[in-house]
């Protein structure tokens, strides 16, 4: 996911009048949430909050390094106060812009804990999520997507979080789950560029996975490759597919219950078709 796309979720930073914050935090004084500060949890002043919206103003013109000191500087204050939800999501997009995804987790995840506001708490769940995916880690990306897409508009970059979504259900096993997913993508978003890729998941007929070596329009270049990876050992086949209004003839390799054993047997079929991938990606 382009990291562009994610910060089109942020809202701008808004913050309530001094006297609102005053009544809000004389409530929370009664209430547990002091004592699981660890501090004193003074509320940030309207000069404090004046540090994240210069913050923000700083990372939408790409002034990242700033915009992650000013933000430190704050919560150096306030780590552990609600209002300091949004500085903890604005911080994480710019660690990732400053190729420090193991804090940009971390402030995402702080996020989510303080979160009050469920637009702020849903960015930073999609931010979360993204992270996850794109490390590999899709079933702890699981819940991160399904809670932001709960929550955040129905508009792109939303096309591409379900997208992603499906292809963690699908390597979950929920396969029922990841069809409906990637049905929503093209339903209702049919000019995204995710739109062919979402058709090409959903119209997969195995609830399970394969490698793909190669699609020909000529049957007898798939007949060829298919020879060529069964005296290498590999059990191939060839299936007629519709792909974009014309069949095609698809060699794949194997029929796999779950993702990490197709993509266990990758390597395999790479050393004879170096460009083999597993489907359904």
């Amino acid at each position: 996911m382009r990291w562009s796309d994610v910060t089109r979720f942020v809202p701008t930073t808004k913050y309530p009048p001094v006297r609102q914050r005053r009544q809000s935090l004389a409530f929370r004084l009664l209430t547990a949430t002091a004592v699981l500060c660890g501090l004193a949890c003074n509320a940030p002043s309207q000069v404090d909050l004046k540090q994240v919206v210069k913050a923000e103003g700083d990372y939408r013109n790409h002034r990242f390094k700033e915009a992650n000191e000013t933000l430190t500087t704050f919560l150096r204050s306030y780590p552990a106060h609600p209002d300091s939800a949004e500085a903890y999501c604005l911080r994480a997009l710019c660690n990732i812009e400053l190729n420090n995804k193991a804090r940009a987790e971390a402030d995402a995840q702080q996020c989510v804990r303080l979160a009050q506001d469920s637009t702020v708490k849903a960015n930073a769940h999609a931010t979360l999520a993204t992270l996850l995916y794109e490390e590999g880690k899709t079933d702890q990306a699981l819940d991160h997507y399904s809670a932001a897409l709960k929550v955040l508009p129905d508009k792109p970059p939303a096309d591409l979080l379900r997208y992603r979504f499906g292809i963690c259900l699908q390597r979950a096993g929920r396969w029922q789950d990841a069809r409906r997913e990637f049905a929503s993508v093209f339903q209702r978003y049919p000019s995204s560029d995710l739109a062919p890729h979402a058709h090409r998941m959903y119209d997969w007929t195995i609830d399970g996975y394969a490698i793909q070596a190669g699609a020909f329009r000529e049957s007898g270049s798939a007949s060829e490759l298919n020879q060529k990876l069964r005296r290498n050992g590999l059990p191939s086949r060839v299936d007629r597919i519709a792909r974009s209004g014309e069949w095609l003839h698809t060699v794949y390799v194997g029929n796999y219950t779950t993702y990490r054993e197709a993509a266990n047997a990758l390597p395999v079929v790479r050393r004879v078709v170096p460009d083999a991938f597993v489907m359904p990606q």
